[in-house]
């Protein structure tokens, strides 16, 4: 797939700095407008299943049909992560949460709930706004910083690796649940 923005952010990019390896099942959490998705498509083959989960129903119908127009099967699941994500535990190799950190109020809970759907060794892959940028990105109130966001996922368990490149505006690392 060729070059796809989001707000200044590439993610081909940033999944090209991890391994995706085919056949994975793989999350996106908050899939929205589904760059994260469509970029993660072609990696995981047709062995593999992507699980697109999103509030907003019209987002995730679009992605579908997108997805079934290149002849990819997706599973697209309406979810509010502030409650339970309902995916079986130990499912997923690898969890996307592209620019969503900053939108959920219950971060603990989700980690947490992350970490059960998450197969041992699963991976997420955190991508968000480094800062507010006059409300160009999150409320100032609702930013994550990176650090933060290192925190919430060691409280919770998880190994969490260096930063990857994503970008002037965003922040990007890796968590491992534990084995």
């Amino acid at each position: 797939m060729g070059y796809t923005k989001s707000m200044f952010l590439n993610p081909s990019h940033v999944l090209d700095q991890i391994s995706v390896p085919s056949g994975a099942k793989i999350g996106d959490f908050g899939t929205g407008a589904g760059y994260f998705a469509l970029s993660v498509i072609d990696r995981v083959g047709s062995n593999g299943t992507l699980y697109a989960l999103d509030a907003f129903v019209p987002a995730l119908e679009k992605l579908e049909r997108t997805a079934q127009k290149r002849g990819v099967k997706v599973y697209t699941i309406e979810s509010d992560f502030n409650r339970h994500i309902p995916l079986h535990d130990d499912l997923l190799h690898l969890a996307i949460l592209g620019n969503i950190l900053h939108q959920v109020k219950e971060r603990e809970r989700f980690i947490l709930e992350l970490l059960r759907v998450l197969s041992p060794g699963g991976r997420v892959l955190i991508v968000d706004w480094v800062a507010s940028f006059n409300n160009m990105g999150p409320t100032i109130e609702t930013a994550v910083t990176p650090s933060e966001a290192i925190r919430l996922f060691r409280n919770a368990g998880f190994n969490t690796g260096n930063m990857l490149p994503a970008g002037s505006h965003h922040y990007a690392f890796v968590a491992t649940s534990p084995l």
